[in-house]
């Protein structure tokens, strides 16, 4: 990720001189439109992403990611681990503090891991956390000892079964946030259902909680760093009419997370503060349990038939034409994954060669090829780039895609339950992990060998031996025509004129206001 101040030149007479301005300036109020309504603000069981911005900012971890992604003290002030990389010990700051003024304890992190792995709890990001000694049993319903243990009020150790060099990183997601016991128990099975049954150690508390689903937060009192803790109040919005994009042109909101093309339409706006990044590579998957894409001679005819070259002339500045698979900002080890493992390639334009093993491809089907289905969100200019490379296919190999693109959550349904022929996904590393950005190919492909390479890598503290084993992966998904790699797409957080201090993690999505100031 990288930040830039951009000194964009503003026409008066196109925007009027109190935009980005007004009721933003007043008190340090800041507003940031969510996806959806929260649903749930429990970090253990949360699971859409408006719920996890609103716990971001509500809870802190053990550990925080500073600015430029690197871990820093969150609820810990300092933590040792062990030569063998399997055992941390935290010593937890004490004045830390739960927005009711008690102390923030290393019995409230056991509490938070126990109800993690609760069978009971269901909850979605228990599988990143499965490194931990029992763990595994203990979601399974087994009798087990759970690796965190208190070994004082203020010191707390957790032991992994196998090394994880990314376990920092996770513990400053919601997962693995703190949940004070008594409170629980007091909740009665509603705990993060409503405004008054839940209890965080933030820098911000619940102040109000909508029926429409808007949350205003207020800067705890009782926050170890309330004095640098600048803002009046932060409202998370559901926005009732217009975009995220029109509200933030309009002055409404503070901060924006856009796309290219809606910077492109924001034009040229004087004082904006604007970080990006290419967090994201974009190429199709396919159904490979059923035909056509089950034979492997379509699959690769679909790479040597593809002029990219000529594709790439026609995107946007905001799309970078790649034949990787994993992102840019992916780290091993806390080094750039790409320099260690350095570059792959997709194999080299082939129309003839192309044509000859789609034919022999068609002729060892039973079923011929009909009803092909495409899918892909809509509203991001995916729709547009991939018209090119289905008209090439077209034309060459008579194979015709009927492109849906949908709306977010259908689009997301519809993946999960497998109901497409092909789709274009986004690989998004969480911190910048290739096992995060390759993880979604272990429940689309039954392939030993892919969950082999990732299992190694996962598990080996050399960095660049970890690497290699990645880019074996790599190679292997474009190797037998299982990524189709398009693009990456910049992404960019904006900041109001005025507004200073607002950090964006591009691998959750989430803002932190802790520092925000405005004006």
């Amino acid at each position: 990720m990288r930040k830039r101040a951009l000194a964009f030149f503003f026409v008066v007479f196109l925007m009027p001189t109190l935009l980005f301005s007004g009721c933003l300036r007043e008190n340090n109020n800041f507003v940031y439109d969510l996806e959806g309504a929260p649903k749930n603000l429990d970090p253990q069981s949360a699971a859409d992403a408006a719920s996890r911005l609103v716990i971001a900012n509500l809870f802190e971890g053990l550990v925080t990611i500073g600015e430029d992604g690197s871990v820093c003290p969150g609820a810990a002030e300092s933590w040792d681990v062990s030569v063998d990389g399997l055992t941390y010990t935290f010593q937890l700051r004490e004045d830390g503090k739960w927005s009711d003024g008690q102390p923030v304890t290393a019995a409230d992190f056991v509490c938070g891991f126990q109800r993690l792995f609760d069978p009971a709890t269901n909850a979605p990001g228990a599988a990143d956390f499965t490194c931990i000694e029992g763990a595994e049993a203990v979601l399974a319903g087994e009798p087990a000892f759970l690796g965190v243990t208190a070994l004082g009020k203020y010191s707390l150790q957790i032991r992994l079964s196998r090394y994880n060099g990314l376990f920092l990183e996770l513990l400053s997601t919601a997962p693995a946030m703190p949940c004070r016991k008594d409170f629980f128990l007091e909740t009665k099975g509603k705990y993060g259902l409503a405004g008054n049954k839940i209890l965080g150690n933030g820098a911000f508390y619940l102040s109000s909680w909508s029926d429409s689903g808007t949350v205003k937060l207020r800067p705890s009192a009782t926050y170890y760093d309330r004095a640098a803790v600048t803002a009046t109040s932060l409202t998370l919005a559901v926005p009732s009419s217009g975009t995220t994009f029109s509200r933030f042109r309009e002055g409404i909101t503070s901060a924006a997370a856009l796309s290219g093309a809606e910077m492109l339409a924001l034009g040229d706006v004087a004082g904006l503060s604007v970080e990006s990044s290419d967090s994201a590579v974009w190429g199709l998957i396919f159904r490979t349990d059923r035909e056509p894409f089950s034979n492997e001679k379509i699959r690769k005819a679909l790479f040597l038939d593809g002029d990219f070259s000529t594709m790439e002339k026609a995107l946007p500045d905001y799309y970078q034409r790649v034949e990787f698979v994993i992102p840019k900002n992916a780290q091993v080890g806390g080094k750039t994954y790409r320099a260690l493992a350095g570059t792959v390639s997709l194999p080299a334009l082939d129309r003839e060669g192309a044509v000859a093993l789609f034919r022999e491809g068609v002729a060892e089907l039973e079923n011929g090829i009909s009803g092909l289905r495409l899918i892909l969100p809509k509203d991001s200019g995916h729709e547009e780039n991939f018209a090119y490379l289905s008209q090439i296919w077209q034309r060459d190999l008579g194979l015709y895609l009927t492109v849906e693109a949908l709306s977010a959550g259908e689009y997301e349904k519809r993946l999960a339950a497998g109901d497409y022929d092909c789709a274009l996904v986004s690989l998004s590393g969480n911190g910048g992990s290739p096992e995060a950005a390759l993880s979604v190919f272990r429940s689309v492909y039954v392939l030993p060998e892919l969950s082999a390479l990732l299992d190694a890598a996962s598990v080996e503290p050399d960095a660049k031996k970890a690497a290699g084993l990645y880019r074996q992966a790599e190679e292997l998904l474009i190797g037998e025509g299982l990524f189709l790699p398009f693009y990456s797409q910049t992404e960019y957080f904006v900041s109001a004129a005025g507004v200073t201090g607002v950090t964006y993690r591009f691998d959750s999505r989430q803002p932190d206001f802790r520092y925000g100031k405005i004006g």
